[in-house]
Parts: C-alpha cells; structure tokens; sequence
C-alpha cells in the first residue's frame, strides 16, 4: 500500500523536475542566441541537448522553441 501511495507522487516529483530542466536548458539556449545575434547577425537556429531539439527565432521578441518530455510544444519569451 504504502508503494502504490508514493509512486505517484515520485512520478508526478519526476516530471516536475524534468519540466524545469528543459526550461532552464532554454533560457540558457535564449542566452546564447542572443550572443550569437550580437555576434553574427543572424535571426535564427537550434540546437539539440539530450535528444531534445530547442529551436530559437528572432523577430520582434526572442523566442525558444521546444517540445517537453510529455511531447508538447513550449515556448519561451523574452521581450
């Protein structure tokens, strides 16, 4: 009983952590993408850390795209 009680809970705990893991490794990929506008010029790129493909465009704010451990898309702002 006590298993079927924690399980969840150390799933849910797990998730939470990956979900933070993959923003921070995009605000690190916002970071260097606004180095890499400083320095080149260019608008846009993507890099893949761990299997996970994090996608960076410029145009009017600095967006990072990507999808979470769940597959679903997220995107991240800076303005």
């Amino acid at each position: 009983m006590l298993f079927g009680t924690l399980l969840p809970l150390m799933q849910k705990m797990h998730g939470t952590l990956d979900d933070k893991q993959m923003r921070a490794t995009a605000y690190e990929t916002m970071h260097e993408a606004a180095k890499t506008i400083l320095a080149t010029g260019r608008d846009s790129g993507e890099r893949t850390i761990n299997g996970t493909v994090f996608s960076w465009n410029y145009d009017t704010a600095l967006c990072v795209e990507y999808k979470n451990y769940r597959d679903t898309p997220e995107t991240i702002c800076a303005e």
